[in-house]
């Protein structure tokens, strides 16, 4: 049978920026450990069947970050928990292994393995009751639950040590996570030489993973939603060229390989974006299927099946169009059939598609490289390999890059196209809703600030603002969030926001303190139980003298704000009957950064209120806006006494404040993690209420 249709799988690699562009840390782990386990498995399938062709996007975002990890620039809280021995441990440390070690797919990985139900089942024990022996092997099984198996089978450790399942010593932990480590490290190099032998074809997006046709005016989503919208809209197309120019170049510098096509962020696609894709030298792009078949209705569906050539301002582009069901059916559905269903069902769709055709056709299979196989038996190993050598045994069917799909196969022209994205062929996940048009305004804000900074500023800080016009951020903003993993991408966007600020050397406004998302916990409650009078000469905090403040233990587990252990690790909060009272003890890296900016923000009745205390080269002074008395001490601790006058509040006031910490050029801290304090002065009959009898 002469080949009549040929099989187009676009692998789209991504991750968004978890990495501080101020520190080099990264805030959440998942650019390594879905490199490791992941995108090492698709890899390591296409090392065994060379005769398979695939085309794999990956993001600029993501390939900075994996060169980051492999060259020593970056590093996460769960590498350093991984990378410890579990005797240099504190107990602090010792609680977030527990934490965050436990939290993997149960199904998949715990339920399967006894060793690591067992560590489940202790997981509400207290971590002083876990022996040396349970942190070890916990450590061990996370990093075998984030490791590629058939690489660690091919001889990256020792046979002997992958048949343990219990008792792992110091050298088993060291062997299993420098395979783990060496996946990271190998995987562009590894990925480079499957794209020079012509088995892969690299195609990637633009740099940070915007959405290019919101980026250039957020206007566009009114041709096909109905929703409000940010006023005024955001509108920067100078932007979206550059990212989609820097997105080119970076991947083709890091990869060493020329790059034709381009997966627009989300399948986000316009007449004016698709312009832009031509004019950053993309020869061919990639959307839904909506996006063409809404414009032929009455056309068959096999028009599908086929590249269509658009002619923009800027020079032609080549389209093709995602099969949602197949592509979904991998996505969602396939993972809780048996191999062999699976493989079949999508077999039968192929031919049915095959033999539909009136000419050779392309049919263009478009995921994630990533979130599919946690729901897959083997993380998706034995279904993927099946898949490919069922297709490749198929008759009247080739495996074939998108670029080799279309020297094959002469276009036809393109209609004229709505807008939208691979989602519902609109942008609703990415605006619409009061969240989604906040971030809008947040960027917006930022973006009009950083237009005024001089060239020098504006550089230091060009990849934080790219970084924050990311399209991740707004995808967990919304009615259809998940409240845990929406408060830590909520904190992350901030966090990319604040440090445009930081790196040109700005005052970060208050504004980026404040959560976008609706009904989170913006307000922490302070509630003394009684009075205070402490002295303020910047010691430990004397158990008499701060006994009846308000204890203040930022959480290390509060998202990307307060990342890892946190900077502040205490703060106590009192009143007497005409002062409000601070102390705030630091952890180490705050002792050691040679300029330390600490910022106390107040908003009462009276208006605002702003305290700056610096340390810049052991040299420590204080400033207060507006002007007024207050006395402070900075030493094992800070400590400070502010007369309510001062901060324009009289007895009986509500004041709210927050805490910023700056070190080292970069946000450290922020106390509370998401929003604000709020502390009720003690009212004009404070003292009859709390008259002892």
């Amino acid at each position: 049978m002469p080949e009549l249709l040929s099989v187009c799988f676009l692998w789209h690699f991504h991750q968004p920026q978890y990495q501080d562009l101020t520190s080099g840390t990264a805030l959440l782990p998942w650019t390594r450990l879905h490199c490791a386990r992941n995108y090492a498995m698709m890899l390591e399938i296409l090392e065994e069947q060379p005769t398979v062709h695939v085309t794999i996007n990956i993001t600029p975002v993501l390939a900075t970050q994996l060169d980051a990890y492999a060259h020593g620039r970056s590093s996460d809280e769960w590498l350093e928990l991984t990378s410890t021995p579990v005797t240099k441990l504190g107990m602090d440390q010792r609680m977030r292994l527990i934490a965050l070690f436990l939290d993997v797919n149960r199904e998949r990985i715990i339920d399967p393995d006894a060793r690591y139900t067992e560590l489940y089942r202790l997981r509400n024990e207290p971590p002083d009751s876990w022996s040396e022996q349970d942190l070890r092997d916990l450590q061990c099984k996370f990093i075998l639950a984030w490791t590629c198996s058939a690489d660690l089978q091919a001889g990256l450790v020792d046979r002997t040590l992958l048949a343990k399942s219990r008792d792992y010593t110091e050298e088993d932990r060291t062997a299993l996570l420098e395979a783990q480590q060496e996946l990271v490290r190998n995987f562009l190099p590894r990925l480079a030489r499957l794209a020079a032998s012509g088995q892969v074809e690299l195609a990637t997006s633009p740099f940070a993973h915007p959405i290019i046709p919101l980026l250039i005016d957020t206007d566009v989503a009114r041709s096909v939603q109905d929703t409000p919208f940010p006023q005024p809209g955001f509108r920067h197309p100078e932007d979206a060229f550059m990212q989609l120019e820097l997105g080119k170049k970076t991947v083709e510098d890091l990869l060493h390989q020329r790059v034709r096509g381009c997966w627009p962020s989300e399948g986000s696609v316009s007449q004016n974006a698709v312009a832009e894709i031509a004019r950053a030298g993309f020869s061919w792009t990639a959307t839904d299927e909506e996006i063409l078949l809404r414009e032929l209705p009455d056309e068959p569906h096999r028009v599908l099946y086929r590249p269509y050539r658009a002619q923009t301002r800027a020079g032609e582009v080549t389209m093709v169009f995602r099969d949602r069901g197949l592509s979904d059916a991998i996505g969602f559905w396939y993972a809780s059939l048996t191999k062999e269903h699976a493989v079949g069902q999508f077999l039968d769709s192929v031919r049915s598609i095959r033999d539909a055709l009136d000419r050779p056709g392309v049919l263009s299979i478009i995921l994630d490289g990533e979130n599919a196989w946690e729901f897959y038996p083997e993380g998706g190993a034995p279904f993927l390999r099946a898949l490919y050598a069922a297709l490749a045994d198929e008759p009247g069917v080739r495996l074939s890059t998108v670029a080799e799909a279309i020297e094959r196969n002469p276009a036809t022209p393109m209609p004229d196209f709505r807008p939208g994205s691979w989602i519902d062929g609109n942008f609703r996940i990415w605006i619409g809703e009061d969240e989604d048009n906040r971030a809008w305004q947040y960027l917006r804000e930022t973006r009009e600030d950083w237009a005024r900074f001089d060239p020098t500023e504006q550089e230091r800080s060009r990849m934080s603002l790219l970084a924050a016009e990311g399209s991740d951020w707004n995808w967990w903003y919304g009615r259809d969030r998940t409240s845990q993993t929406a408060v830590q991408f909520d904190d992350l966007y901030r966090r990319h926001l604040a440090n445009v600020y930081t790196q040109a050397g700005k005052q970060i406004p208050d504004r980026l303190l404040v959560p976008i998302l609706d009904g989170g916990p913006t307000m922490v409650p302070i509630l003394p139980v009684g009075l205070v009078s402490p002295r303020i000469d910047g010691g430990p905090p004397g158990d008499l003298d701060w006994a009846s403040a308000h204890h203040v233990k930022p959480d290390s587990g509060g998202g990307a704000m307060n990342s890892g252990v946190p900077v502040v690790t205490s703060v106590r909060i009192g009143y007497s009957l005409s002062d409000m009272y601070l102390l705030m003890q630091f952890a180490a890296q705050a002792d050691r950064a040679r300029d330390l900016r600490v910022e106390v923000r107040f908003t009462s009745p009276g208006g605002s209120t702003r305290l700056i205390i610096r340390r810049d080269d052991g040299k420590t002074k204080a400033s207060i806006d507006p002007l007024g008395p207050m006395t402070w001490a900075l030493g094992e601790t800070l400590q400070i006494r502010l007369p309510f006058e001062t901060l324009r509040a009289r007895r009986g006031d509500t004041i709210t404040f927050a805490i910023v910490v700056l070190g080292e050029g970069r946000l450290m801290s922020a106390v509370p993690a998401h929003g604000v304090m709020s502390i009720e002065l003690p009212a004009a009959d404070y003292e009859l209420q709390h008259r002892e009898v």
